[in-house]
């Protein structure tokens, strides 16, 4: 697959099997990661593959997230429900960034590196024929979630990858024509 084709025909993919996948094919997507630009290559990120049993103790850190939010014990079929959000797949990639340095410069680069790795990410699971979504949301802020993943105070989740292999092909998003969004600047 060429890189125009692969940029073209990823899409996020919410709905995935439940089959395992090799950890060979996991770590062709974390090496294409580590392969994103970074300035200075200050090889920002780090990754945790969670996969099997392990999706639920993540589950179980963000229910307890969710629980001391809420300021009391939830139900159970409110924990169960808050638990089953991490097996909406059969992996899950978390990607962390691990600032290079406290200068808010160099801060912001390394985060955007590992924003370009959660993108390489995508696109070789595309290729490999696998389906990705990014996920964020309060999940990467909780403090139970950030501690269960060892994460140190300067770290930030960048995502939760979702893999699996698609259910369905999505259909492609409408996209404004790239002249609609871009300014020329000293061209003819």
């Amino acid at each position: 697959m060429n890189v125009a084709d692969a940029i073209r025909g990823r899409r996020s993919v919410g709905r995935v099997r439940q089959d395992g996948i090799s950890r060979e094919r996991i770590l062709r997507m974390v090496e294409a990661a580590t392969w994103a630009p970074n300035h200075k290559v200050t090889e920002p990120w780090r990754f945790v593959v969670i996969a099997g049993d392990a999706r639920d103790a993540l589950g179980e850190a963000h229910a307890d997230a969710v629980a001391r939010a809420n300021g009391s014990p939830l139900s159970p079929e409110a924990r169960s429900g808050a638990v089953a959000l991490t097996r909406r797949a059969p992996v899950i990639i978390v990607c962390i960034c691990t600032p290079s340095s406290d200068d808010p410069v160099v801060r912001r680069e390394d985060r955007d590196a590992v924003s370009a790795a959660v993108q390489n990410l995508g696109l070789a699971a595309h290729a490999d024929g696998l389906g990705t979504i990014w996920r964020t949301g309060l999940f990467v802020d909780e403090d139970e979630v950030r501690a269960h993943l060892g994460c140190a105070p300067a770290d930030e989740i960048v995502g939760f990858v979702y893999v699996g292999e698609p259910e369905e092909a999505p259909a492609a998003p409408p996209r404004r024509p790239a002249e609609e969004v871009t300014e020329w600047r000293g061209w003819d």
